[in-house]
């Protein structure tokens, strides 16, 4: 992170890029380190989320990265609420207040789009996508989810931001999915966190 935070201060594009990398990969060995006994699905699933944020596939993917990991991360909350008994309880209201805002936002900007599909996928993919987390956990007697919950939030807005930003939501957003996810699966095995 100091490195991400030391090339956006000297605006170095090849610093920033190396950092994100090594951030991923960093996240990547934390999170298969510490889940070994986890489903694989649910491995795979978040570091092929992870790898699509990644500098390399970013410019590879261009406009189709965002929806793309949003896509993944909505099925690996789907993978994590269907594993995750007793089922949390859907929240209604929320569902109707994250398809309102995406559709405030987007008629907020209609004049000055050019193309509208590709933002009615990318915000249609995003709400869905913080639905899916809200729905995977039982936040209350799950704090993991919390971290998770920042973590996509801070994805969906590093799509809408300048890049510089952007980059350095990603970061965080990968540290809140990743410890996120790691602390979930801990207290699921019933590991005590001070063991780790």
């Amino acid at each position: 992170m100091p490195i991400l935070l030391w090339g956006c201060f000297v605006n170095s594009a090849w610093l920033k890029e190396l950092s994100m990398v090594l951030l991923i990969v960093y996240a990547a060995v934390f999170f298969i380190s510490g889940t070994r006994y986890t489903p694989t699905l649910i491995r795979v699933l978040l570091i092929i989320g992870l790898a699509i944020t990644s500098p390399p596939l970013v410019h590879l993917l261009a406009g189709a990265s965002i929806p793309l990991v949003h896509i993944v991360y909505i099925a690996f909350f789907l993978k994590i609420r269907y594993t995750n008994y007793p089922l949390p309880t859907c929240k209604w209201a929320f569902i109707f207040l994250t398809e309102a805002l995406g559709l405030a936002i987007f008629f907020y900007f209609l004049p000055t789009l050019e193309t509208v599909w590709p933002v009615v996928l990318c915000l249609f993919t995003a709400s869905i996508a913080l639905q899916s987390v809200m729905h995977a956990f039982r936040l209350s007697d799950q704090p993991a989810g919390w971290y998770c919950l920042a973590g996509i939030s801070l994805l969906i807005a590093g799509g809408a931001l300048p890049p510089t930003i952007s980059l350095i939501c990603y970061a965080l957003a990968n540290y809140g999915l990743v410890y996120g996810a790691t602390r979930y699966i801990w207290q699921k095995q019933g590991i005590p966190y001070a063991i780790r």
